[in-house]
Formats: structure tokens, C-alpha cells, sequence
């Protein structure tokens, strides 16, 4: 097992409770080790019993308890990648159940050098693994729009899920990590990355035998970075910020029209909205609204590991 590469677990965490603890528990009994677990909190209440398990784990050493006063889950993890010291990095997501080998699956992963990054699976409520891909998953475009995260068999993809995805750290910090520009629970952060990633010649590995259960489509109550959107019937404004500042780095005259369709939605044309018609033009305030703020922060230019504008929370 020497020559296997030594695997770091990034978790960024937000008012999370007692599903964060069970999912770090898994973590922990895990047949062959991780080499570090980082939970990067940016809670802003945190019930006593999580905060008395989280303080044991970090003082066995069993975890490391990072505490982030800035609510950004972009910048989560960054910080968790620069203070991790694994040869790879894995990111999750804080609501999660995983297999007893999740970690020595990511450790099959890396065991080709050549594999720098690797996209894992993950099942849902109510989502079971899909065998047919749509035929637009593969253009360099717009393939990201269409690849399904449960799917079922192996590919090389152009799409990246934080909530599981694992990456070569020097690799990751030369790239420049995740933009930090992105807002709270950073919607199309992972897009941003992925488009990146690919645009500097890097290849994504999806690999469905990498595979978690994530939580959150089962609707979880508690924490988590849709927490900050969790009304009824609206987005919150960071949603929208990055939809359009990614719109603005990335979009091509062929991907224009699919991500405008999608912003259009998540603005006024989904159930949530339809159920009240009359806050339509509300939404598509609100959606517009973000947008000066995204193209000055375009030709600002983006927050990564490395850049002097680049700040982070010591």
C-alpha cells in the first residue's frame, strides 16, 4: 500500500448538525484510512453535542476542525486544499453516506499517475444509476449541461460535483483552485472549475464505482448551503450573481443559449415560482439585478489560490 497515493477529505460545512457528525463517522471507519480529514466550518450556530464531538475528534487528531468566519463555500475550499497535505484531495459535501472503501475507491482511482482529477458518483433520493447518456454529454461546450451525475458507466467527462470529486493537489492549486468569487453556497462554482480545468488541457475522470449517497436530494432539513436560498418560493441573490458571472467567463455562442434557458427557469419558469405567478416579475428583478455586479467582478478578475487580490479568512 506504499505506492498508493495518501487520500485528504475536505468538508466544508454550514450550520450543520447531527447528519454532519454521522457523515464524518463514516469517514472515520473506513477500511483503509484517510490521510487527513479537514471539516472547514463556517457555522454560525452550532448545537453543543456537534460542537463537543467535533472538539474530541479534532483533539484525538482524528479530524481537523477549521473554523472560517466568511460564509463562502468556494473559499471553504480552497483553504481546506492549501492546509490538506494528501497527494490527493477529495471534496465533499457535509451530508453524506458513503461505503465502508470510499476512501481506498479514490485510492483505485489515482493509481494510474496520469489520472489527475476524477468525478465520483452520486445517488439521490428517488434517483437510481441511468445506463443511456444523452449524445451531447461529450461536446466540449456544452457537454457539461447534460452529464448526469448517477449515471452508471465510466467516461471521460468535462464535469466536476463538489460534493464528490476528487483531484491531484498540486494539480488543483496550479489551476488556481476554486474561484472565490463565487457567493455563499457558490452556485456554478464547480462549472467555473470544470471549464477551467479543461481549458488548460486537464481531463475529468468519471468513475460511477466512486460513489456516495448525497443527502441533500432527500431533503435534509438542517444547514447546508441551501440553507441560504430555503424559502419558498425564490432564489437566493448569490444564486443568480453566478449564474450570470459565470454566463460571462465561460459562455461560447453555442453554450449562450442553453444557459440563458437555464437561468430563465431557475428566474421565473419552475414549480417553485409558478405556484405564485403573480412574483414573477419580482424573480426576474431579482435575476437581473445581478448582473452589474457580476460584470464588474468579470473584468475584475477572479479570486484564486495564488493571486494577490485573492483574500481569505486566517
Amino acid at each position: 500500500m506504499n505506492n498508493q497515493p495518501s487520500i485528504s477529505l475536505v468538508i466544508p460545512s454550514f450550520n450543520r448538525r447531527g447528519v454532519l457528525v454521522k457523515s464524518i463517522q463514516m469517514l472515520l471507519d473506513q477500511t483503509v484510512p484517510a490521510h487527513d480529514i479537514l471539516v472547514v466550518d463556517q457555522s454560525t450556530e452550532i448545537p453543543p453535542e456537534v460542537s463537543i464531538q467535533l472538539e474530541q475528534w479534532h483533539t484525538e487528531k482524528k479530524i481537523r476542525w477549521i473554523r472560517q468566519e466568511a460564509p463562502n463555500a468556494s473559499m471553504a475550499r480552497n483553504r481546506g486544499a492549501l492546509e490538506s497535505s494528501g497527494d490527493i484531495v477529495v471534496f465533499l459535501d457535509d451530508d453524506i453516506v458513503v461505503a465502508s472503501d470510499f476512501v481506498a475507491s479514490y485510492q483505485r482511482a489515482f493509481t494510474d499517475p496520469e489520472v489527475l482529477a476524477v468525478s465520483g458518483q452520486i445517488l439521490e433520493g428517488g434517483r437510481e444509476t441511468v445506463v443511456a447518456l444523452d449524445l451531447r454529454a461529450t461536446d466540449p461546450n456544452i457537454g457539461w449541461l447534460f452529464c448526469k451525475r448517477n449515471y452508471d458507466k465510466p467516461m471521460i467527462g468535462n464535469f466536476v460535483i463538489s460534493a464528490n470529486m476528487g483531484v491531484r493537489r498540486a494539480e488543483f492549486l496550479a489551476v488556481g483552485g476554486m474561484d472565490e468569487r463565487f457567493m455563499r453556497g457558490a452556485f456554478r462554482e464547480e462549472s467555473d472549475f470544470s471549464q477551467r480545468w479543461w481549458k488548460s488541457g486537464r481531463v475529468i475522470h468519471y468513475r460511477p464505482d466512486v460513489s456516495l449517497y448525497h443527502l441533500g436530494g432527500a431533503g435534509v432539513a438542517d444547514g447546508g448551503a441551501r440553507h441560504w436560498t430555503r424559502k419558498t418560493h425564490w432564489m437566493g441573490w448569490h444564486h443568480y450573481f453566478g449564474s450570470w458571472y459565470f454566463l460571462l467567463n465561460h459562455a461560447t455562442w453555442k453554450s449562450l443559449p442553453y444557459l440563458l434557458a437555464l437561468d430563465l427557469r431557475s428566474a421565473g419558469f419552475n414549480k417553485r415560482t409558478l405556484k405564485t405567478p403573480w412574483m414573477i416579475p419580482f424573480h426576474f428583478c431579482r435575476w437581473l439585478s445581478a448582473f452589474p455586479y457580476a460584470l464588474w467582478c468579470r473584468c475584475a478578475g477572479p479570486r484564486l489560490i495564488g493571486q494577490a487580490h485573492s483574500s481569505r479568512t486566517a
